[in-house]
């Protein structure tokens, strides 16, 4: 019975080692934030350029242009990541500030967008309108960060 066994679950089994040892190989000597980079992209490189600028007692609002279900993640995944900062993460570029003094505007990737294409609302010209007045103090891949005067 035992060898039977063996023999119906040896695909799984070798399939699930083989999924492991890529895992492995992938991750295995790298350093904890190495790894979130990888497996939590884009999330997690722009909320490590968001915290290296804003202060942890800070308040940021995020522009995010990205899919609705994008939106929830990254309303979950920055918040948790830029904690104690207060974060609000909308896909509205007129999204009022709300006594925060730094502006994030962030753009989605180009495969996640084509995945779940933006339904939000984002007028290109206003938004520019809207960040020349701001003090632009960061820009690093698909965000800008702008400190509010």
């Amino acid at each position: 019975m035992l060898l039977l066994w063996l023999l119906i679950a040896a695909p799984g089994l070798s399939h699930r080692y083989a999924k492991w040892n890529d895992a492995n190989n992938l991750l295995g000597s790298r350093s904890l934030e190495e790894r979130s980079a990888l497996l939590d992209s884009p999330a997690f490189p722009v909320a490590r350029a968001i915290a290296q600028a804003v202060p942890a007692e800070g308040c940021v609002t995020v522009l995010a242009y990205a899919g609705p279900a994008a939106i929830d993640y990254y309303r979950a995944r920055l918040a948790y990541l830029l904690y104690p900062r207060r974060v609000g993460v909308f896909a509205d570029a007129a999204a009022p500030v709300e006594d925060c003094e730094f502006l994030a505007v962030f753009r989605d990737s180009r495969q996640n967008l084509a995945y779940e294409p933006f339904q939000g609302s984002w007028a290109e010209t206003d938004l520019q309108h809207r960040l020349e007045a701001l003090e632009s103090i960061a820009t690093d891949g698909p965000l800008r960060l702008y400190r509010i005067p």
